[in-house]
């Protein structure tokens, strides 16, 4: 790729795919990854990624999903050049690889329609496409790989296939006859193209691209710099380590670095301005505007840099009117000739050239897009065009509300209401509400959800400073009515997340709620012999936790260095941390885990007990782990069911192993797994530390009122169901070492 790294002669520097390429990854389908907890002999299940690349050599059909900038079109590259120069796993070897980009072959399905074709079969599409594209491949060479059954089909952008075309050519390619399932087959596209169709026609192949984790980001950053040393003045492995630790600083920053297009526009600006924007239309704005100034400025043309502009953010617009990612060359010449007027003393034929030549000009130099050999334009990756559209869309007043029903325009209207924010605080908000008021006059499920979570996404994207209370607080609401309804779980989760994005008001150290004193049936005789005998115990009254401890919450505390105050540690925490050097729970800045409303994962027991004195301490109540008495009372309530909603698991009650997230989600988005004092998550999502000391004998000799658990050990008491069925019944009791820190969370009690 040649990009330009804002040196100070403007020169070109050209990076190779090989130099930058990191692997993506998704969620392992064959297998959940199997950590022991330390000095215990126990596994706990968490989700298992697996590299992409690794994927494809496995399994016969993928359908990849994935945003804007994640890397799907960079995947297919990567695959086609490391198959075809033997440096791809071992699964890939001796495979042909075929790409086809959709945005060119839907053209060809669209022509065959209007011809009056009944009948379109894939064969004849890929006949007509790799003729189209002059590519050496021919459909004699495919059919002898497909037959010796090493054809590898990378079929790239889904969602750029026309909504009313969408269906009937996804049909089409999965209809196509692959011979055998040691062939391979990825299909991949953003999220509003794969939906319905595709994923009915792929049921058991979806796979979303997981954002980069920290070492991933860190892997790329030092690529980068790496890659540019000596190719750039000022750069190397200084800068890199700079970029890192700003990266680090800032709290916002973290949606540029989960993507590689984003985080290599981060990378590029990093050099110029030693500082990252942490907005994203900030961002985009700041690049393209850098990248124009410099390679357009001329005191002999006044205003040129900005003609440049314009013409981009005209051909831009252009484009997503016509629902095209590549541009007809007479379109843009047309772009061209908008902005730039003809001369009083120029002769049409002149014009014409001088519009020929410019465009001979800007190409090369610009940066953002590219001319194809078919004679079109295309936008370097499509989130450009977008931006550019999107900001034509301020400049010139254009009305947004034309685009609001049409997937298409999705990303460039939270590009359009982002970038207006930057400046025009109380309009951007306003368009937030108005996005929120045309929910109701959409009767049709789907697009009342999606326009929904167009409100909430593009508030989320605006600088806090930048949102309205009154429109949070809307956003907000809304937010909590799809997680207390009936929604999926991939909908509702969704909504949780913009919910901590903007500040979970449900989240306070006061919201817990009253169990009163009685007794109730603790363990089980038909479960593990830890949980036997059955009883009747007495518990005093207490309170609990509504939610798990979240990661905003925890984040106080380490925000207070309650990792440094050796007053808020027991004596052997204390030694363990100081030895251990912890100074933050295990997966702190793992993006899977750490959103803001998430529970906090990974801590040990030492680290739970230490909140809890911490938070005694700032608020001026008595706040500690429950006893797993209390903790069992108030999952089950009086009555001894199996689960806290009833005695019947239901996979849509809780964020176990069974409902297919593979992750923690926000607290509380499965209402209706709330335990029977109002209780969430108490099945599901993490395990959570108790109080008590583990003995796997104690309930045979434990009083009947009141019960503490063993005066010492060599394990604590957790309980929750992180895993599955199994250990999210209520009676469920298991142990770890006190500086256990796997899938571990906690809330918390105090005393009435």
């Amino acid at each position: 790729m040649d990009i330009d790294l804002l040196a100070r002669k403007g020169e070109v520097i050209t990076v190779s795919l090989p130099e930058l390429y990191i692997p993506i990854e998704t969620l392992n389908p064959f297998y959940k990854k199997r950590i022991t907890l330390p000095e215990k002999a126990l596994d706990i299940e968490e989700p298992s990624y697996i590299d992409i690349e690794a994927l494809v050599g496995r399994k016969s059909r993928i359908l990849l999903r994935g945003g804007a900038g994640t890397g799907k079109t960079t995947l297919i590259k990567h695959l086609a050049y490391t198959v075809t120069h033997d440096l791809c796993t071992p699964d890939l070897k001796g495979y042909l690889p075929v790409m086809v980009f959709l945005k060119d072959l839907w053209l060809i399905f669209y022509e065959k329609l209007q011809e009056g074709r009944k009948k379109v079969v894939f064969e004849d599409l890929l006949f007509l496409y790799l003729k189209k594209t002059e590519c050496p491949l021919n459909l004699d060479i495919i059919s002898g790989y497909l037959s010796q059954q090493k054809a590898l089909f990378l079929i790239d952008g889904l969602d750029e296939v026309p909504d009313h075309l969408r269906k009937d050519l996804v049909k089409i390619i999965s209809q196509f006859q692959f011979t055998n399932k040691k062939n391979r087959f990825l299909l991949t596209g953003r999220p509003h193209g794969i939906a319905g169709p595709a994923v009915s026609h792929f049921k058991d192949d979806l796979q979303d691209i997981e954002p980069l984790d920290d070492k991933m980001v860190e892997d790329f950053i030092k690529k980068w710099f790496k890659a540019v040393s000596g190719k750039a003045k000022g750069v190397g492995k200084e800068t890199a380590g700079a970029m890192l630790s700003d990266v680090g600083r800032h709290e916002h920053i973290s949606v540029f670095t989960q993507n590689p297009l984003l985080l290599t526009a981060v990378c590029i600006l990093y050099q110029d301005g030693k500082r990252i924007p942490e907005q994203r239309a900030d961002l985009y704005n700041r690049i393209i505007d850098n990248l124009i100034h410099r390679r357009f400025h001329n005191p002999a043309q006044p205003g040129r840099e900005n003609q440049v502009l314009e013409f981009l953010m005209h051909l831009a617009y252009n484009a997503q009117v016509k629902n095209r990612k590549t541009i007809d060359k007479s379109d843009t010449l047309e772009s061209l000739r908008t902005i730039f007027s003809r001369r009083d003393d120029e002769r049409e034929s002149q014009y014409q050239l001088r519009i020929s030549n410019l465009l001979d000009e800007i190409e090369p130099n610009c940066g953002l897009f590219n001319r194809l050999s078919s004679g079109e334009i295309e936008f370097t990756h499509l989130t450009f065009q977008e931006f550019l559209a999107a900001k034509h869309m301020v400049y010139m007043g254009i009305d947004w509300k034309q685009y609001l029903e049409k997937e298409w325009w999705e990303e460039t209207l939270l590009l359009y209401t982002g970038f207006m924010s930057l400046d025009r605080k109380r309009e951007s908000n306003a368009i937030v509400g108005a996005i929120l008021e045309a929910v109701e006059t959409y009767k049709r499920k789907k697009s009342s959800l999606r326009i929904q979570f167009l409100a909430g996404k593009a508030l989320c994207d605006f600088q806090p400073a930048k949102r309205e209370l009154q429109v949070v607080n809307r956003v907000l609401d809304a937010m909590y009515r799809l997680i207390d309804s009936k929604e999926n779980v991939e909908h509702r989760f969704q909504a949780g997340v913009f919910v901590g994005d903007l500040g979970d008001t449900r989240i306070h150290p006061d919201n817990m709620v009253p169990v009163p004193a009685g007794e109730f049936i603790r363990g089980s005789n038909d479960g593990e012999d830890n949980e036997k005998p059955e009883r009747r115990i007495y518990l005093d009254a207490f309170e609990i936790g509504v939610y798990l401890v979240t990661n905003q919450e925890f984040k106080l505390f380490v925000e207070d260095k309650g990792y440094e105050k050796e007053e808020l540690w027991t004596p052997e925490g204390w030694q363990w941390r100081t030895k251990e050097n912890i100074t933050e729970p295990k997966y702190w800045h793992d993006r899977k885990w750490n959103g803001p409303n998430f529970p906090v994962v990974g801590v040990s027991w030492y680290e739970a007990a230490a909140y809890a004195n911490w938070l005694s301490q700032v608020i001026g109540k008595t706040y500690r782990l429950p006893f797993e008495a209390e903790w069992e009372k108030a999952a089950s309530g009086t009555d001894g069911r199996e689960y806290p909603w009833g005695n019947k698991f239901d996979k849509s009650m809780c964020n176990s192993g069974e409902s297919g997230l593979g992750r923690t989600s926000p607290v509380g988005i499965f209402p209706g797994g709330a335990s029977p004092y109002g209780c969430y998550d108490m099945a599901g999502n993490v395990w959570e530390w108790c109080a008590d000391w583990y003995d796997g004998k104690y309930y045979h000799d434990s009083p009947a009122k009141n019960p503490r658990g063993p005066t010492d050990g060599s394990g604590r008491v957790f309980r929750g169901g992180r895993g599955s069925r199994q250990g999210c019944r209520a009676s469920y009791r298991d142990w770890n070492a006190p500086v256990g820190r796997g899938a571990l969370g906690f809330r918390l009690a105090r005393l009435l």
